[in-house]
């Protein structure tokens, strides 16, 4: 089980650049992914989404890359190689000169920066593969660490649910012990109304209808059996590894209405303080729900 709150970053380092990618994920009813990337790395944006769909499959994940590069005297400064091709090519351009007019033109340092590319800049761009391999090697470490954080706070909340699910069934007990009063008070009730609606002198078959009625509403055994079925398929769900935050969400929706049921067929006064009280739990249980993956 897996929350869908986390926090994962990941740094990589190849041929002299480093990549370094943080996610954050909070809760979504989908998977969205916002990306923000400087301008070196945005051509993988794809690549990013891709990679993250992969292996998250619910959440708002927002995820930020950084790129930066060594700084050394080897990557920048005068290129003496090319330096040396310029003062060939200049030397090569005064002996012509001399050799078609007779004068001896000077070469001075202004000639010489006019040659392109005499100096190697400190911040080149790396290969496509390399800064790929490193993106792609920052961003799984970033995807662990997210994940690792978010099974750690799914096996924290899938506690606190099944603590809150053994507190369901301790409520449910009470009610269990109160169901022969309910049905007790509701045969009462049943036997007034038709001693009222016989002296009333009402139709026979309204008087049926009623008498069906209220026999109905006489029990609750049969929303307390479904209960501890639900609750039985809850404790399932839970053990389950995987995506189970609609199932059990649906299983808290099953409750819920089941707890409704039991409080609208009784005046009972204990009865009701134990529909309040599983209501209660069963409210935090769904709130909590929201968080898994």
């Amino acid at each position: 089980m897996r929350s869908m709150t986390g926090f994962g970053t990941g740094v990589a380092n190849a041929d002299g650049i480093t990549v370094t990618v943080e996610l954050r994920a909070v809760n979504h009813r989908f998977l969205d992914v916002s990306v923000r990337l400087p301008a070196s790395l945005a051509p993988y944006e794809l690549e990013i989404r891709t990679l993250l769909r992969d292996r998250v499959a619910r959440g708002r994940i927002s995820c930020s890359a950084q790129i930066a590069m060594e700084q050394t005297a080897a990557r920048a400064g005068p290129d003496a190689q090319r330096i040396e091709q310029g003062l060939a090519l200049l030397h090569g351009l005064a002996a012509r000169l001399t050799a078609a007019t007779g004068a001896r033109p000077e070469i001075r340092l202004e000639h010489l920066l006019m040659v392109p590319d005499l100096f190697r800049g400190a911040d080149a761009e790396p290969g496509e593969t390399i800064l790929l391999g490193a993106l792609r090697d920052a961003l799984a470490v970033a995807i662990d660490g997210l994940n690792a954080m978010r099974d750690r706070e799914g096996t924290e909340l899938a506690g606190e649910l099944a603590r809150r699910a053994a507190r369901l069934r301790e409520l449910l007990a009470k009610v269990n012990e109160l169901a022969p009063t309910v049905a007790r008070e509701t045969l009462d009730r049943l036997n007034a109304r038709l001693a009222q609606l016989v002296t009333d002198g009402i139709d026979p078959q309204r008087l049926a209808q009623e008498a069906a009625i209220l026999a109905d509403r006489a029990s609750i055994g049969e929303e307390c059996e479904r209960l501890a079925s639900h609750l039985e398929q809850f404790d399932q769900a839970l053990a389950d590894s995987g995506q189970v935050a609609k199932r059990i969400n649906f299983l808290l929706q099953e409750m819920h209405r089941e707890v409704n049921t039991m409080g609208a067929k009784t005046n009972l006064l204990a009865l009701t303080q134990l529909v309040i009280a599983m209501k209660e739990e069963i409210e935090n249980m769904r709130e909590q729900v929201q968080n898994l993956e």
